[in-house]
């Protein structure tokens, strides 16, 4: 009876922890070569309010910073980023055929960047990362007006490892300009 106790125990210990789901996250940084800024994301499947998805849910949210600060001569605050991991990649420009997942992150570096700084500059800007073929694309909309429509700013390539250009002169100009507000 002792026997089958322990065992029954042991047992229903390993079930209970098998089904424990821990925060998995993995972080990436990334300088967007030619200029002086970058990224820091990272990857997860924890939603911020202390629940996890269940076990074996992906790696699909992102959170991050849009680096300004380091490289970007002038520039006082970072850009906030949000968004999803998906593997739509072949469908958007300027990576057609392209396999593999991508970071689609909203950015709001053009409010943190804008003239003056901060400032609510209507522009929405959206960052395509290919970490595969190392290559991002950013798009823009303009004060959520449908008849606006989104446009593709800019793409290039990128660097792992860092999230700015720093020692490369800083001189050099953000992925996707300025806007100046009235």
């Amino acid at each position: 009876m002792k026997k089958t106790l322990v065992v029954f125990t042991a047992v229903l210990a390993l079930s209970v922890l098998s089904f424990a789901a821990v925060p998995k996250s993995t972080s990436y940084s990334y300088s967007f070569d030619g200029y002086c800024d970058g990224v820091g994301i990272t990857v997860t499947n924890f939603d911020g309010t202390g629940l996890v998805g269940p076990k074996g849910v992906p790696q699909v949210l992102i959170g991050g910073f849009h680096d300004f600060t380091t490289a970007c001569s002038g520039l006082l605050y970072n850009g906030t980023v949000v968004g999803l991991v998906h593997g739509l990649a072949r469908n958007i420009p300027p990576h057609y055929g392209v396999s593999g997942p991508v970071f689609d992150l909203a950015d709001n570096g053009a409010d943190a960047t804008g003239f003056p700084s901060p400032n609510f500059s209507g522009v929405q800007l959206e960052f395509v990362l290919d970490p595969v073929a190392n290559q991002w694309a950013i798009y823009a909309g303009f004060l959520g007006e449908p008849s606006q429509g989104t446009y593709l700013l800019n793409f290039g390539t990128m660097t792992p490892g860092v999230t700015s250009s720093k020692g490369q002169g800083s001189a050099k100009p953000t992925s996707f300009g300025r806007f100046k507000t009235k």
